[in-house]
């Protein structure tokens, strides 16, 4: 029987698999040097925790992996990373405020598969809980603008409020039960355009008045609609902090409406320049108190790590995991080899041994494969005479050290 990947989801080959970890590592690096701590949490949550009002909301099991398992109980695959950060929040009173933590795990969404959409993927999640400031959202911009100046991306952070959008909405006429609906609607403004979305809208008896005033896109605009209310001076004091610390790439997109329902305040999507959306996030302000916790104001922002892996695939290059390749020339020379691989080793050098038994040319030619940038053959001559030599594979150059230098070698190795 010929088993193929499960539909939505896929593999990743070692030179794919370096690719994603390399991009996770400068995730994490960029997160700590904020402060951020690692957490953890299970795939699996209950269900009754994904539905919450608040959160995804009941229509949210037509959206995910849900199931019973053998004790009757309703379950889920988690969909992002920041609900079950928020029940972890609710049930851990005691944490030390601000709590910041990363995430970097799997979630998983049962949409249609489509191009580069996936239904399960990795998300890297950087959160703040516990400071209602504009200082902490400005926080998660600078991460944000951190991560992609370092991946070498060409990029806009849009931003915009979701406060500001209900204060619209409500000045549109749309009714205070509509709301919800509305934004889920203008959130596939940039997936299916602003025709099918008043049509959408529409045959939800909103009206689509809204769109003419998101299509406007002028902050000014906003303060005159709305004066000097709470959530315009917040966001103009955030979009002036990045403006006078040099982040030219966030701007004011008031088309912006992330479509889960617990945003509350400030919302983000970092997008390609010519590419797609790569991550998002936002204030939300009551979720932890949706799970029973204490009120805890939160912003956070998560990036998706398989479209940051779709669009840097063809350029990024990470080489091997190894430096140096150690053969033996037959069995009998196995121990002496094994010697040599296990001391370089202890000096931080990546070494791979011949567990094949191949010929030498033949591991020559693997080791040129694999990108392996030294290579070091043991036999009779090198064991007696208690000399080996380090072949660089690309110039095919050689140098000689005594067999117990791996000091010298080792210096070779980190100077090539």
């Amino acid at each position: 029987m010929n088993f193929q990947v499960v539909k939505g989801m896929r593999d990743f080959l070692p030179e794919q698999a370096k690719k994603k970890q390399f991009i996770e590592d400068l995730c994490r690096r960029t997160f700590e040097r904020y402060g951020f701590e690692p957490l953890q949490s299970p795939i699996v949550e209950d269900f009754a925790l994904l539905a919450a009002k608040g959160s995804g909301g009941e229509a949210i099991k037509e959206e995910i992996y849900y199931f019973r398992d053998k004790g009757e109980r309703e379950l889920g695959l988690r969909y992002d990373l920041t609900v079950p950060l928020a029940r972890i929040a609710a049930s851990n009173p005691m944490l030390q405020k601000p709590f910041k933590r990363y995430c970097i795990g799997t979630v998983y969404r049962y949409d249609r598969p489509q191009a580069k959409r996936y239904r399960e993927f990795t998300q890297a999640d950087f959160d703040i809980i516990g400071s209602r400031s504009v200082l902490a959202d400005f926080e998660i911009l600078q991460v944000a603008c951190d991560v992609m100046r370092a991946l070498g991306l060409e990029f806009k952070i849009k931003v915009n409020s979701r406060a500001i959008m209900e204060e619209l909405a409500k000045k549109c006429g749309v009714a205070p039960g509509q709301v919800r609906d509305c934004f889920r609607s203008i959130d596939k403004l940039d997936k299916i355009g602003p025709k099918e979305v008043g049509k959408e809208l529409e045959a939800k008896g909103i009206d689509a008045k809204i769109l003419e005033e998101i299509s406007v896109n002028s902050f000014e605009k906003v303060k005159e609609a709305l004066g000097e209310i709470e959530c315009v001076k917040e966001l103009e004091e955030l979009l002036m902090l990045a403006k006078e610390n040099g982040m030219k790439e966030v701007v004011f997109d008031l088309s912006l409406c992330r479509g889960l329902e617990y945003y509350t305040g400030s919302v983000f999507e970092a997008a390609l320049n010519e590419g797609p959306s790569v991550g998002g996030g936002g204030r939300y302000d009551k979720l932890v108190e949706t799970y029973g916790g204490q009120p805890s104001p939160a912003t956070g922002m998560s990036f998706g790590i398989d479209r940051l892996l779709d669009s840097l695939e063809k350029i990024l290059i990470v080489g091997p995991t190894t430096q140096v390749f150690v053969a033996p020339l037959s069995r009998e020379f196995s121990l002496e080899a094994s010697r040599l691989a296990t001391k370089l080793r202890k000096f931080g050098i990546g070494v791979e041994f011949d567990v094949m038994e191949r010929s030498v040319g033949k591991n020559l030619e693997y080791a040129k494969r694999r990108g392996i940038a030294f290579f070091i053959a043991i036999g009779e001559n090198e064991t007696k005479g208690r000399r080996v030599k380090v072949k660089e594979t690309g110039s095919g150059t050689e140098k000689e050290f005594g067999i117990d230098d791996c000091a010298g070698i080792a210096g070779l190795v980190k100077s090539g």
